[in-house]
């Protein structure tokens, strides 16, 4: 608990000190110790990208995982760390290599069949920049962690 303090005092100053000038500085202090919190989280698996990812229902280990050139067929959620849903859809078909890095990366991860939740750092998703338009529905802040729970129903 102690460490877990200290690591989080270290970054907030590591943060402030590279953002001086960001509108958005506060939501991403809150994004990297949000990150940090949940990387704790002992059925929480992080990948050397960064990318978290932890396995709700391991499906059916039988076959392929997707990869790049597989198109999937997917229940998701997209929520931001405040608990804002920015999208969901069912059965929506899409090509691996359309999607953010973060949520390629957690794809190729699954089995058919297999529920996972991801977290993907704004690094692995829409960056420094975030997307849409801020005051619309589907704005997506600047360095916001990507929560996604995801469904797999196929990949070909």
């Amino acid at each position: 608990m102690k460490t877990t303090k200290i690591l989080s005092l270290i970054m907030l100053v590591l943060l402030a000190a590279g953002c001086k000038n960001d509108n958005w500085l506060d939501w991403k202090v809150q994004n990297e110790l949000w990150l940090i919190q949940n990387g704790q989280k002992t059925d929480v698996i992080t990948t050397p990208t960064g990318l978290q990812y932890k396995c709700i229902e391991k499906g059916w280990d039988k076959g392929t995982r997707p990869d790049d050139a597989k198109i999937v067929v997917i229940d998701y959620e997209g929520k931001l760390i405040n608990g804002y849903v920015f999208d969901s859809a069912k059965e929506y078909p899409n090509n691996v290599s359309a999607f953010v890095a973060g949520f390629a990366e957690g794809l190729k991860k699954m089995n058919l069949f297999g529920e996972y939740e991801f977290y993907i750092p704004y690094n692995l998703g829409y960056g420094e920049e975030g997307t849409g338009t801020e005051g619309s529905s589907l704005f997506i802040p600047p360095y916001s962690t990507l929560i996604f729970r995801v469904y797999l129903h196929s990949a070909y």
